[in-house]
């Protein structure tokens, strides 16, 4: 199978053209703006493409059979003090993809990065995919529209779209991530504070990048529609600290004032997904076995 990963030079996208390389034909389509992790990619699989530029897009995505989207920016903060260019990148770089998928004159398979935390907003309820979406951020906003505009390609056209919610992605090749498992750990390393919005106690679902890339590769598989990619276990930021200072590291962190835009509690239901992967020997890696894998490969790239 051909398939292609847009926004592959980044943390998951690195994860995932490692792993599907094994059985498929994969080639990377990327604009270079983030390339740390060029140096574990073959160059050969790499082709350089805006999504913003439609006319090569579509002479490039026709060569394949399945198109992963992970492209575009991921930041809640960033996204609202860049709203423009997060709704820019993200909801038209998002259409380019649909349009091209459509123009190929191919059944071209499309599976959408999109988000569990931001797209629900700030509820106390758990999270399922009917779940009414109420973002607080530009960066959820974005997402939602581009459900939508999955939903309108798939009555429209018939495609084949995939929309998968993730929950906070951790793990090895993260090194311009800029999340709370990575800023803690990288600041440890380089002795810098890391800063700690609100008071700790707020919730996030944490999944393990290995288990995250096993699920994006199964959902080749799955119906069209949107699903939680969550492991349905929420950490608290304490709680990770915690684990931390188990694993001999204990960052020099602040705790300051929440920002606006970010969520206090994430709670996920994952049933839906669970029941569509129907595989009783799948098991999501515990928190705990996927923090120290993550500072296994940290302390191997640093050392």
């Amino acid at each position: 199978m051909k398939i292609a990963i847009v926004g592959g030079l980044g943390f998951i996208g690195t994860n995932l053209y490692l792993k599907l390389i094994k059985t498929h034909k994969v080639k990377i389509i990327d604009n270079f703006k983030v390339k740390n992790n060029i140096r574990f990619i073959d160059k050969k699989k790499i082709i350089r493409c805006d999504i913003k530029n439609t006319k090569r897009l579509k002479k490039v995505m026709i060569n394949f059979d399945v198109v992963i989207n992970l492209a575009g920016q991921t930041g809640v903060i960033e996204s609202n003090e860049k709203p423009h260019e997060c709704l820019s990148d993200n909801i038209f770089g998002y259409l380019n993809i649909l349009k091209s998928a459509t123009l190929s004159g191919k059944k071209i398979k499309i599976i959408n990065a999109s988000t569990a935390g931001a797209i629900y907003g700030d509820t106390k309820k758990v999270c399922k995919e009917t779940s009414e979406m109420k973002p607080i951020s530009f960066y959820g906003l974005s997402k939602k529209f581009n459900e939508e505009q999955s939903n309108i390609f798939v009555k429209l056209h018939n495609q084949r779209i995939v929309n998968l919610r993730f929950a906070n992605v951790y793990g090895e090749f993260s090194l311009h991530k800029k999340s709370l498992v990575h800023n803690s750990i990288k600041s440890f390393i380089s002795q810098k504070k890391v800063l700690i919005f609100g008071n700790g106690n707020q919730t996030r679902d944490f999944i393990y990048v290995g288990d995250l890339v096993e699920i994006i590769e199964r959902s080749i598989k799955f119906k069209s529609g949107s699903y939680n990619i969550a492991s349905g276990k929420s950490n608290s930021v304490n709680n990770f600290m915690k684990i931390l200072k188990i694993n001999k590291v204990c960052p020099n962190y602040k705790k300051v004032k929440k920002n606006k835009g970010e969520v206090k509690d994430v709670r996920i239901d994952n049933r839906k997904l669970l029941n569509e992967i129907n595989d009783s020997k799948f098991k999501f890696t515990t928190f705990e076995q996927g923090i120290k894998k993550t500072l296994l490969w940290y302390r191997k790239y640093f050392s």
